[in-house]
């Protein structure tokens, strides 16, 4: 019976040895919220992940940029102005390492700039020139002051217009990443090599996402 004991554990453990390793996950980030319905007289409670909801701009090309515009991909987030005189310069240049390497894999690029008065469509586009961009892969948007900001919340980013800080406006540093369902899959140091590497490698996840 002894033997007979061990050799059952030595199959068992055999058997779990072969299984593959869990597949490594992405969290999914934001609000989650409640919401119920009542069927047959009960009331049903049930949990979402809320989305990114629906909004309108205006790219560098002058074209209506909407979330039929990003349906079923992934896609980055970042907020800027074109005379940053501080964080964007390097940010840029961290984003254009995930452009470089993704824009064939469907991958966008979302950049919203916090001074719509100063950037418009035509400014982003010398903008975008300026960083050897001519596809519609990486977008600059501009569009309505209050949309902007609101979205800027929506993405739980931090932008603002203050006069103290150099150029007149200051946001945070983070890369915004997002999933085809446009759930929130992470935040960025995009002013560092190891922030954006790491956004590359969730990347690779969520593209081979199921």
């Amino acid at each position: 019976m002894k033997w007979h004991l061990i050799l059952c554990a030595a199959m068992l453990l055999s058997l779990s040895s072969c299984k593959p390793p869990p597949e490594p996950k992405v969290k999914v980030l934001g609000e989650t919220l409640v919401y119920h319905q009542t069927i047959d007289g009960q009331v049903r409670y049930d949990t979402v992940t809320a989305v990114i909801p629906q909004f309108h701009f205006i790219d560098q090309y002058g074209h209506q940029v909407d979330t039929g515009t990003i349906s079923g991909h992934v896609y980055v987030v970042d907020f800027f102005f074109t005379h940053c005189p501080s964080i964007c310069p390097k940010m840029k240049a961290e984003l254009h390492k995930v452009y470089e390497k993704y824009s064939d894999k469907g991958v966008l690029i979302l950049s919203h700039s916090i001074d719509p008065e100063r950037d418009t469509f035509p400014a982003l586009r010398l903008y975008a020139e300026k960083l050897n961009i001519d596809n519609n892969k990486w977008l600059f948007l501009t569009g309505d002051h209050d949309s902007i900001y609101a979205m800027a919340d929506r993405y739980l980013a931090y932008a603002k217009e203050d006069k103290e800080s150099p150029g007149g406006f200051v946001h945070d540093g983070n890369f915004i990443l997002v999933d085809k369902k446009r759930h929130i899959r992470g935040y960025y140091d995009g002013t560092t090599d190891e922030g954006t590497e790491k956004m590359m490698s969730d990347i690779e996840l969520l593209l081979h996402e199921k």
